[in-house]
């Protein structure tokens, strides 16, 4: 990538607390070594069980992470805004890949690939550390969405997801107050595992409670500390 595309890009990704905090050389290698790439709404990026992965991040648009759970039956992971870097795990392991990546709208990415992820690594080493902190930290907010969708009653497993959407949010951008989550009551329902007519009725009873605000497609967190308790 040439340092025309280089400068406006890194000032957008700096927003992020993980890119922000790389070192300045290693920042400028993931640039150089990265492609842009774009795909139309709903157009398949990468297929869970497949090799090899790449590590991405959001520039515009919406990606969903989905899993396979029956035939013909996927369950929503989460939706990738702009700044949001995913496939850490594909990049830093030889397994394939854990969940299918789609594009929700037309999406542009930056994408570095596996064999280039490596070249970086064998030039230096201590580089690593960095992209195993990525994945370690996703690893734990995972691990706890995963406890609380098989542990909870359907209220407490809306409020859980709800806070730890959120969590993954904020984490990312370094700032703790109210923001919309992109995710439609569709979108909650095959998270939590209810249908969509009882996402319905727990939405507006937490909008009733002053916890969340409801929009079209979206969901307005206004008290994270309600959610979180």
């Amino acid at each position: 990538m040439d340092m025309y595309d280089a400068r406006p890009l890194s000032t957008l990704l700096k927003r992020g607390q993980w890119f922000a905090r790389l070192p300045a050389d290693l920042q400028e290698r993931i640039l150089a070594s990265a492609r842009l790439r774009s795909f139309a709404k709903d157009e398949v990026i990468g297929l869970e069980g497949r090799q090899p992965g790449a590590l991405m991040v959001v520039l515009t648009g919406l990606v969903k992470l989905v899993r396979q759970v029956r035939h013909d039956d996927e369950a929503l992971v989460y939706i990738c805004e702009p700044g949001f870097w995913f496939g850490e795990y594909a990049v830093l392991t030889d397994r394939p890949a854990l969940v299918s990546v789609i594009a929700k709208t037309r999406v542009r990415l930056l994408v570095l690939s596996k064999a280039e992820f490596e070249r970086i690594i064998e030039a230096e080493p201590r580089y690593y550390r960095h992209f195993a902190a990525l994945a370690l930290t996703r690893m734990a907010i995972y691990l706890q969405a995963f406890v609380h969708s098989s542990s909870l009653a359907p209220e407490s497993r809306l409020k859980s997801q709800l806070a730890l959407l959120y969590r993954l949010k904020m984490d990312e951008h370094g700032v703790n107050a109210p923001c919309e989550l992109p995710y439609s009551q569709t979108d909650l329902a095959s998270i939590v595992g209810v249908s969509r007519q009882t996402m319905n009725g727990l939405l507006h009873e937490l909008a009733a409670k002053g916890v969340i605000e409801l929009g079209f497609g979206r969901v307005r967190v206004l008290s994270p500390a309600a959610l979180a308790a």
